[in-house]
């Protein structure tokens, strides 16, 4: 078991040193990098090392195997100008030790006006609009390979669609999620490399490579405060950031979320707000908000939220796993 850990350890590691040589580059696709969950975006993206519910689809495949039942997750976000984002998830738990998830993100960027040209080459008029648009389908696995590891992938294809012009690509993802309970009870390592794929007009994918770790603390209950540190490397801009979070759950109900990314050109703080509840006899539910500042470019604001949808989980929200990462379960309501 040991060697397997120092295995992932040491993989992301000469990961990272290698990346670091890299030179920048354009990509195709930048959309396929926004962060989707409000809940996620709250913590400062730090959810690699988290990767609890259907989101982990997105973050890190791998977390996937932490479900014990079905889940939905819907998100919508007002990003910069006039654009909007929508994303749902579903994770589906297969077997004891196989969980389904997919996920899709839709992009829309608002009307921007056609405007014709002159003879000469200069501005004419409006003569018509189109709405630029983004769009990807994914489909993951997480699989429980021990009681301390967990391996995941994802498959995608995305698609950007500019007036009648349009380019797409497949894509697929790595995750990790391994338990460092030799260390302390409730400590995770979490790595995912992203958007692994083929070029587009000359451009690469927006690869990623995230890793971090989290841990579970007592302030008041135990485990009701989470703390989160990941690592970031976009290839393209040969940059590594790094991203603190936490999260607190008073009396298993109410969440309260912050985050700051070290080392961002823009957007460093990020907060984020959570409820948790119950409709007797249909299904349990949790309500995200999280605000994230982009400078001048203005801030984003995610509002997300989570069914649960089968009674072994109504109560509970995200499950824990069936082997010793299950004390990664999120905080849970238990009204009578």
């Amino acid at each position: 078991m040991s060697k397997i850990l120092y295995f992932f350890l040491a993989g992301f590691l000469l990961l990272a040193a290698f990346t670091e040589k890299l030179p920048a580059a354009s990509s195709a696709l930048p959309f396929l990098r926004i962060a989707p969950s409000a809940r996620a975006a709250g913590m400062g993206e730090t959810f690699v090392a988290v990767a609890e519910g259907a989101d982990a689809s997105y973050w890190n495949p791998a977390g996937l195997a932490n479900m014990y039942s079905m889940e939905l997750s819907l998100t919508h976000m007002l990003y910069w100008d006039s654009s909007t984002y929508d994303y749902a998830a579903f994770s589906y738990p297969f077997s004891k030790q196989l969980v389904l998830g997919a996920h899709i993100i839709y992009m829309n960027y608002g009307a921007i006006a056609k405007i014709s040209e002159t003879p000469s080459g200069s501005i004419g008029t409006v003569t018509d609009s189109f709405t630029p648009s983004d769009l990807a389908f994914a489909v993951s696995a997480g699989y429980l390979l021990s009681k301390d590891i967990q391996l995941g992938a994802t498959v995608k294809y995305a698609l950007q669609t500019i007036d009648t012009s349009s380019a797409s690509a497949f894509a697929a993802d790595l995750g990790a999620l391994v338990s460092l309970k030799m260390l302390d009870d409730n400590l995770l390592f979490g790595a995912a490399l992203s958007n692994l794929g083929m070029q587009i007009s000359g451009d690469n994918l927006p690869l990623t490579a995230r890793g971090g770790v989290s841990d579970k603390f007592k302030l008041i209950d135990p485990e009701d405060l989470t703390v989160a540190v990941t690592a970031y490397f976009p290839f393209d801009t040969g940059k590594l950031t790094e991203n603190i979070g936490a999260e607190f759950w008073y009396q298993k109900e109410i969440a309260f979320r912050l985050g700051y990314k070290i080392g961002y050109d823009i957007g460093n703080f990020t907060a984020g707000l959570g409820y948790k509840g119950l409709l007797e006899g249909v299904f349990g539910y949790e309500i995200d908000y999280a605000y994230a500042s982009s400078g001048n470019l203005g801030d984003t604001h995610r509002l997300s939220v989570i069914l649960f949808l089968e009674a072994d989980n109504r109560k509970t929200g995200n499950s824990g796993n069936k082997g010793n990462l299950g004390i990664r379960s999120s905080p849970v309501l238990n009204k009578k």
